[in-house]
Parts: C-alpha cells; sequence; structure tokens
C-alpha cells in the first residue's frame, strides 16, 4: 500500500507540478584576457537568454518559459545561432561598449570585425581585440547585465587574465565593477570567492534538493557525517581538475545525471531498506556534483597561486553553505522525529516525510527530462 502510494503521488508530481527552475534573477559572465601585441584580447562568454531579452534576439526563454502541454520549452541550436549571426554587429557593440579596458588612464578601443558565435556550452560568445594606446597596468571595467538593463537583478563577472606576465583571476558585481591587473590582493579576493561558492549552492536548487535527499534518508548523525564527508571528498575531488581543464565533460551529460542523482537518491530512502550502499553511490554522485560546481568557474589558462587559492576559496563557500543547510535542516527533522510520540503523530510524520521525498524525487526526474538531449 505504501508503495502504491508513492507512486501515484508521484505521477501527480510530475504531472501536475510546473517545471522546476535551478537557477533565476542572477546571472554570470565570464571575461578570458590575454595580452596580443600590444593590446588585449578579450573572450567574454554571457548567457544566451538574458542577452537575447536585452538585445531582443530570437530563441529565447523566459525563466518561467513552458510548451503548450506544460513540459519545459526548448529552443533549436539553430535558431540561436542564426540569431547571433544576423545581430552580431548590434551583440559585438553592446558588449565593446559595456567592457572598457583601459592602460594609464587611456581608454583601449575595441576593433572592428568581432567575433560572436554560440559556444558548445550555450553562452553567446564574443571575441574582442583591444587597442591600447598606452602603456602602463590594465584596468578593467564592467557593466554587462547591470540591474538598470531591466533583465536581470544582479550579476556576477568572472575575470580571467594573463597579462603582463600577471596571471590570475577576480569578481566583479554591481559593488565592484571594476579591478587593476595585477593590483587586486590574494586576501581581500578570497571572501568574494567563499561567497560566490556560498552563492552557486544556495541558488542551485539542485545541489540543496541533493543535500535534503540525504537529510531525508538519514536517521542518526553518524550517518549524516558519513553521506557529507563522501559528498564533500568527491566534489573537491572533481571540481579543481574540472575547473581548470584537466577534466572535461560535455554539460549536456554532467547536468541530466545530477539531476538524476536527486530522484535516485530520494527514490532510494522509499524503496531500499539497506544503507551499505549508500556511501559509495553518494560518492559517485558527488564526483559529478563536483563537475557541476566547476561550471561557474571554469579557468582557461595557465594555473597560478591565486587561482589555485581562488578555487579553493570557492570551493570552502560551496563547504559552509553546505554546512549551514545540515545545522539547520538535520537538528529540525531529529526535533519532528523525536517530538512524533503518539501514534497519529508518528504517521502525520511518515506521511509527511514520503511527501517531501516524493516532491524531491518529482524534480530531479523532471530538471532530467528537461536536461536531456535526447529526451527533449
Amino acid at each position: 500500500m505504501r508503495l502504491l502510494t508513492f507512486l501515484a503521488a508521484l505521477v501527480a508530481v510530475l504531472f501536475v507540478a510546473p517545471p522546476a527552475q535551478a537557477h533565476v534573477r542572477e546571472t554570470s559572465v565570464v571575461v578570458d584576457l590575454r595580452s596580443q601585441g600590444d593590446g588585449v584580447a578579450a573572450v567574454v562568454d554571457v548567457e544566451y537568454d538574458v542577452l537575447a531579452r536585452l538585445l531582443s534576439l530570437d530563441g529565447f526563454l523566459s525563466p518561467d518559459a513552458a510548451g503548450t502541454d506544460g513540459t519545459a520549452a526548448e529552443v533549436p541550436t539553430g535558431v540561436r545561432r542564426s540569431s547571433l549571426d544576423a545581430h552580431a554587429s548590434d551583440v559585438a557593440a553592446y558588449v565593446g561598449e559595456r567592457l572598457r579596458l583601459s592602460r594609464g588612464s587611456i581608454g583601449c578601443t575595441a576593433a572592428d570585425g568581432a567575433r560572436v558565435e554560440l559556444a558548445d556550452s550555450g553562452a553567446a560568445r564574443v571575441a574582442l581585440a583591444y587597442d591600447c594606446p598606452a602603456s602602463g597596468a590594465l584596468t578593467v571595467r564592467s557593466d554587462i547585465f547591470r540591474p538598470s538593463d531591466g533583465v536581470i537583478d544582479g550579476t556576477t563577472t568572472k575575470v580571467v587574465y594573463d597579462i603582463d606576465g600577471s596571471r590570475g583571476a577576480t569578481l566583479l558585481d554591481t559593488a565592484r565593477t571594476s579591478v587593476t591587473v595585477g593590483h587586486t590582493d590574494l586576501l581581500s579576493e578570497i571572501p568574494r570567492f567563499v561567497k560566490l561558492g556560498a552563492e552557486h549552492l544556495y541558488f542551485g536548487l539542485d545541489h540543496v534538493l541533493f543535500l535534503l535527499a540525504l537529510l531525508l534518508g538519514a536517521k542518526r548523525l553518524r550517518d549524516v557525517v558519513g553521506v557529507v564527508t563522501a559528498f564533500t571528498v568527491a566534489h573537491s575531488v572533481t571540481l579543481v581538475p574540472a575547473a581548470i581543464g584537466w577534466v572535461s565533460v560535455p554539460g549536456w551529460i554532467v547536468e541530466p545525471l545530477i539531476a538524476l542523482s536527486i530522484a535516485f537518491v530520494a527514490l532510494d530512502n522509499l524503496l531500499s531498506t539497506r544503507t551499505r550502499h549508500r556511501l559509495p553511490v553518494v560518492f559517485g554522485f558527488g564526483l559529478l556534483h563536483g563537475l557541476g560546481f566547476a561550471g561557474a568557474l571554469s579557468i582557461d589558462g595557465p594555473l597560478s597561486v591565486s587561482m589555485l587559492a581562488n578555487l579553493v576559496a570557492f570551493n570552502v563557500g560551496i563547504e559552509l553553505a553546505q554546512l549551514t543547510i545540515i545545522a539547520l535542516a538535520f537538528p529540525a527533522l531529529l526535533f519532528l522525529r523525536r517530538a512524533a510520540t503518539t501514534p497519529v503523530a508518528a504517521r502525520a510524520l511518515t506521511l509527511g516525510t514520503v511527501a517531501a521525498t516524493v516532491v524531491v524525487a518529482g524534480a530531479g526526474l523532471v530538471w532530467f527530462v528537461e536536461r536531456s538531449p535526447l529526451l527533449t
């Protein structure tokens, strides 16, 4: 009877619930800067949907977009490529105007002929060449996707640079829109990357639901310590190599599997009475989540001490956010379990746990279908 009830509830979640969205309101921009003779070569990756809404390109999806049957809407890649080709001059002009470089307080000029394309990641990529008439330290200012544009609430811009022998990475946001290359203090950058890591976990609903699925299946503190340690070690193993490009797995493989990991752990909580397999399974899924975390902080180019420090800080931010969620959620679960001393309360708690698990599993399955190119 319990299995039948579970299956009925799961079907209801899959067919009634609206498409889940893992990330809304915030966006990120990646700027890669390299010395090129007397100038600077810049490669800028921006989220296509945000750029398209701003410049009225074809093939963009709103955060809550859905098809007529309630499933996730899809836009053919060819539509987006064609739209970028047709509006390449507008896209290049926007990015070139909003990404300003200068040396010795003298502005650099973006040359004509910028390359605009759709990257394999799905981002709109703009390659620019800047001519810098003056010498001196390079200052970078980014106003790409300001809140005043009316299409996004906040933007985090990651600037990776290899300029005049100085290599590193830094973060810009609405409170800090410019940086001078080589003048960044490593200790001042670390808190920004810790914050970025924490925000990536908090605003990545898929990672949060995976954690909650683990907690729903844990009976004792020892269980929590075991699965969380396995998950932490595993995603730390893959995060750094993937972020610096030593390991590369396409997003169309990683993202559906991350979604499937959520559904698997949730279903395993209900359908399996054995827990011996849980640690190796969680470790394996942790490797996948590490690849997903790295997608927010991929670094192209030689590894430096500052880049490695930033990657570690980013991972620390993830761990702190993870511990915060556990510190809030698991004691609450324990309290409810210990407070359910009557048969009615115990049954209500069981039904509530099953319902929560079904919602988590349903979200994971919906995301799996949304993210799988072979199923959409």
